[in-house]
């Protein structure tokens, strides 16, 4: 977006400089005068653009460096939070599975007998 207003303005810049040349009715000195003080406007403006331009991409960039590095921080404690419950889960299954064996056995044992 901001190029789009910064070629247009360009081009806004040159298409004024050059109709000012074609209807003034200046002498040749006064008309490089003019043409050049246009042309160190424009170059002064468009200058000004791409600075601004420039911070902002550096202001974003940064901003989205610090995002980033939230979300990763985010994404590994729930990551340990899914390693801890899927752990706890493992555990509670196994000691359903050692009750479900002594239980297996003591119905032998007391068969047998």
């Amino acid at each position: 977006m901001k190029s789009e207003s910064l070629l247009g303005f360009i081009a806004g810049a040159a298409i004024g400089a050059l109709a000012g040349i074609l209807y003034a009715p200046d002498k040749g000195e006064e008309t490089r005068k003019k043409l050049m003080e246009a042309a160190s406007d424009g170059y002064d403006k468009a200058r000004e653009e791409f600075d601004e331009f420039a911070h902002d991409a550096q202001v974003r960039y940064r901003y989205t460096r610090i995002e980033a590095k939230k979300l990763k921080k985010q994404l590994m404690e729930q990551g340990e939070d899914l390693k801890e419950d899927a752990r706890k889960a493992l555990l509670e299954q196994l000691e359903k599975l050692e009750a479900a064996l002594a239980k297996d056995e003591d119905t032998a044992v007391r068969e047998e007998a």
